[in-house]
């Protein structure tokens, strides 16, 4: 039996490890997961989590990447209610806390494994290891991993019910198990090898082929465990409209070679390295993609002896396993089967065997297999001390050394998953040769307005990655806000060229082609991107720009008009068509639209300023007055609001007002040529009034 003290004792080490993460912000994935997807809000149905994939777009969509996890998203919306928005402190305390869960029950199942073939406190010692393997970082830290984690939990809660269906109420626990475990499919496709685990748990502790009677009902129990995979697989399926996903060749290069033994060679070598991470996981890396690991195309590359010695390793230690299985009774190695299916089964589905994946290698991925993993090394652990009996003591120390690193290395990889500048440096080190990390780390000197650094590291993505579409927009970006028209169109034209369905390449493509005043070939690229983007308020706002600086005003109206359509929190475009409609002298449209965009917009100063002005053409002093102190309430420092509220003013007849808002506007800014001429020309107002 488990004693509670190791309960806690479990707890409290994942929360001691974990707790450094509470504090982190939304990082790499989860901006895409969380920050951007609209299925969290409450103002957004909960049947669209049902019919959306795990990022938030329709998973029908061939641009979906088709994970489907509607029960993961759920949470999210629940932290979201939770937090009173996008607090990451509440979605990482969720992560912590359902995490020392997980390592909470992986005790009873490595109790429930064990049973019989090893001591009570080897369980507990194998749930020391799974609490503190670094390899979980990601999963915790990121809380994109959230779906890793629910799964798991409830994979492993299902095997528990499966091992109590087969000592006690078969019908009952059976049931619930598979509940349990269809349920964490939702949360994670993996989870469904857990039918698989079951199936095998199921062999190795009822002995089946003992008589007819075991074998049928062992049968009876398959078939139920097929049945019900089948059933959840078939739904799957029709929920992505039975379509593949579609990858691109930097998420998966090997899966793309042409060459057959390349792929046989690197995906054996990655395999190689997902077991070294499990060993010894000082090689973190929060992506694994494009060059990270370089594909085997020579057969004097070096790592083909390491695949072979990995092969070695397999093949001897399965032969081992089966004479052990020969001649020795099953139940004595019933642990090391389970330990060694806990480690395969769950890991099947990233292995590229049966489908191609969108990664290659991811850490999260591990978080089952390293149940199994956990298991052999402390099993392994067990069979040293009864080898060496005379240095048992030495050994464990040996074990808690291990455990006291692995403790280290948690925490200090945690702290590097606190924010995305340290995540991303942090992988330099270790996939120098991974144009996204090269990539990431550009967008994080580019949000501090280090244009040099930002452009260094787009070009050097750029360099080992010459398809890198997105390396070409965002480096584009940059050289248009230099002034570097020229150099941004060559980059962008490629950049569409290798993904014709590129939109935003394409709008920004239309904006540095509008610099260049080749703006036919800019509105058609604006065109082209709302083409593969429907739904697109920004290219909407630039094409009006583009309208207006042709004094084709209706189009430049309606474009801003469906920008405003699309996102009505779009206050550039709310802005541009207010003052065009001033320009215009339709007033009283203005002040329709600015009254739509103040509901939409009610921190916005521009816009309050904007009405300000329609009101004050067409003698609404008060209206008018209200919306420029609303304004400069938002906005105090803002000259220009002093300055029109002044005129304002001074038509009204109101001159010391006047006068007062025009020096406050000089004070702000001393260079308002106009304003000053205004204070000018009303002191001699004033003066002639004194004079009469």
């Amino acid at each position: 039996m488990n004693q509670p003290w190791q309960y806690f004792v479990i707890c409290c080490l994942a929360f001691l490890c974990y707790s450094v993460t509470i504090n982190g912000n939304f990082v790499f994935d989860d901006t895409e997961a969380i920050v951007k997807n609209k299925d969290i809000l409450p103002t957004t149905s909960l049947i669209n989590m049902f019919r959306n994939d795990f990022w938030g777009n329709d998973i029908k969509l061939n641009a979906s990447h088709k994970s489907y996890r509607p029960l993961t998203v759920l949470t999210f919306r629940l932290d979201y209610f939770l937090g009173s928005g996008l607090n990451s402190v509440q979605f990482h305390v969720t992560n912590t806390l359902l995490y020392c869960i997980l390592c909470c029950l992986s005790l009873p199942l490595y109790q429930v494994i064990l049973e019989k073939n090893l001591d009570a406190h080897y369980a507990f010692l194998s749930s020391i290891l799974f609490t503190l393997h670094p390899l979980h970082t990601e999963t915790v830290a990121g809380l994109v991993g959230r779906a890793d984690i629910l799964s798991a939990i409830l994979f492993v809660f299902g095997l528990l019910l499966y091992s109590k269906a087969l000592k006690q109420k078969f019908l009952l626990y059976f049931s619930l198990s598979i509940i349990a475990i269809g349920t964490a499919v939702f949360c994670k496709e993996t989870a469904i090898t857990g039918f698989g685990v079951c199936g095998v748990f199921d062999f190795l502790t009822k002995k089946p082929l003992k008589n007819r009677k075991s074998l049928k009902l062992y049968c009876y129990r398959i078939g139920c465990l097929i049945g019900f995979l089948i059933i959840i697989m078939y739904y799957r399926l029709k929920v992505m409209n039975f379509e593949r996903p579609i990858f691109a060749i930097g998420d998966n290069p090997t899966a793309f070679s042409s060459n057959t033994w390349t792929k046989i060679l690197t995906f054996n070598y990655i395999y190689f390295l997902n077991f070294i991470l499990l060993l010894w996981p000082h090689w973190l890396c929060f992506d694994w993609s494009m060059g990270c690991i370089p594909l085997i195309e020579k057969y004097c590359d070096g790592r083909i002896i390491l695949v072979i010695t990995f092969w070695i390793f397999i093949i001897y230690s399965c032969y081992k396993l089966f004479y052990k299985v020969y001649s020795e009774k099953l139940k004595n190695i019933k642990h090391i089967l389970m330990g060694v299916c806990l480690l395969i089964l769950p890991f099947l589905p990233a292995s590229n065997i049966f489908f191609k994946v969108g990664f290659v290698i991811a850490e999260r991925i591990l978080l089952l297999p390293s149940l199994g993993h956990c298991l052999l090394i402390i099993i392994g652990f067990y069979k040293i001390q009864n080898h060496f009996k005379s240095i048992r003591k030495q050994i464990l120390i040996y074990l808690w050394f291990l455990y006291i690193l692995f403790a280290i290395r948690t925490f200090q990889r945690n702290t590097e998953w606190l924010n995305e500048e340290k995540l991303f440096t942090s992988a330099l080190n270790v996939c120098p040769l991974n144009a996204k990390v090269h990539y990431n780390v550009g967008k994080i000197f580019a949000d501090k307005n280090n244009s040099k650094l930002a452009k260094e590291k787009y070009r050097k993505a750029i360099e080992l990655n010459p398809f890198y579409e997105q390396a070409m927009n965002n480096l584009a970006n940059l050289l248009r806000e230099e002034n570097e028209f020229l150099e941004a169109a060559s980059l962008l034209k490629k950049a569409v060229e290798i993904r014709p369905n590129f939109a935003a390449a394409w709008m920004n493509l239309g904006i540095v082609l509008s610099n260049l005043n080749e703006t036919v070939e800019a509105e058609n690229c604006y065109l082209t991107a709302i083409r593969h983007r429907k739904r697109y308020p920004d290219c909407y706002y630039n094409l009006g720009n583009l309208y207006l600086d042709l004094n084709r005003y209706e189009e430049a109206l309606k474009s801003w008009e469906m920008a405003v359509s699309f996102k009505p929190t779009h206050k550039a475009a709310w802005s541009n068509m207010l003052v065009l409609l001033n320009t215009l002298e339709r007033f009283d449209e203005a002040i329709k639209y600015s009254t739509i965009a103040l509901i939409h917009n009610p921190n916005v100063a521009s816009l309050y300023f904007n009405t300000a002005n329609t009101l004050g053409k067409l003698k609404k002093f008060n209206e008018a007055k209200a919306h420029f102190l609303k304004a400069i309430e938002l906005d105090p420092n803002n000259a220009l609001y002093y300055s029109n509220l002044g005129v304002l003013y001074h038509q009204w007849n109101r001159l010391l007002d006047a006068e007062k808002m025009y020096k406050k506007a000089l004070e702000l800014n001393s260079k308002m040529e106009g304003t000053a001429v205004n204070l000018k020309k009303l002191r001699m107002k004033m003066n002639i009034l004194n004079e009469n």
